[in-house]
């Protein structure tokens, strides 16, 4: 006999799978881990075409295809790091207050504030002030933060009448927007969440979930592990 579940059951079952309504940490984050995969393979593919006698490589349609895929990716991976970090600290807020207080208190807080006053208030710690491997959390979250910027609020120049100063200015401008690297957008998600985790006192869903305890926490310990090592 087939025992139909009660509403009460079905609730429980449709929080179990969607804890909250527009939460779209999870695939922020699966989004930012492709595009950084796809960083690395096209790093390695474009390594693997430099001369072995250290000259200047030529700049062949493959070429040319691998640096414009390294550019997108690093891109792909900057704003969904971003995101993902704005969709998290949010949530923690509106859980651990309400969504009306959060609105009203946190929503006109950029990123970076946030992360700062959020787990200040709530857990009475500013857990951007850590330090791992000498790097400063809050440091690279404002590089974060600069990049998205960068990204989402772009501004043309005219281009320099010469070639040289032409070509100068386009590979100090293509410098100057690479704020922050990919693996550090990327890594940064663990290092925050892995920190925020430290301090939590609220037992927040998102440390229960699989996908929190298989990818954004072993994603903290490696990028603390590797930077304890520089």
């Amino acid at each position: 006999m087939i025992k139909h579940r009660t509403e009460k059951e079905n609730l429980e079952l449709l929080k179990k799978n969607f804890p909250r309504i527009g939460f779209e940490g999870f695939l922020y984050f699966k989004i930012c881990s492709e595009a950084y995969t796809l960083v690395k393979r096209a790093r390695t593919e474009l390594h693997e075409r430099q001369p072995k006698d250290g000259s200047v490589p030529k700049l062949s349609p493959k070429v040319g295809d691998l640096l414009d895929e390294i550019r997108k990716q690093e891109n792909v991976a900057i704003a969904f790091a971003a995101m993902c970090l704005e969709a998290c600290i949010w949530d923690y807020a509106a859980c651990n207050t309400s969504q009306n207080k959060a609105k009203e208190n946190f929503e006109s807080l950029n990123l970076v504030a946030k992360w700062v006053v959020i787990p200040q208030l709530l857990c009475g710690s500013d857990i951007t002030k850590a330090r791992i491997g000498g790097t400063s959390l809050l440091g690279k979250l404002r590089e974060l933060k600069n990049a998205r910027n960068e990204l989402v609020h772009p501004k043309s120049k005219p281009i320099p009448d010469n070639f040289k100063d032409a070509f100068e200015a386009l590979g100090a401008e293509a410098e100057r927007r690479r704020i922050i690297a990919a693996e550090d957008a990327f890594g940064l998600i663990g290092l925050l969440l892995g920190e925020l985790e430290k301090v939590d006192k609220t037992n927040w869903w998102f440390f229960q979930t699989a996908i929190y305890k298989d990818s954004i926490k072993k994603l903290h310990e490696s990028s603390a592990s590797s930077r304890k090592q520089l």
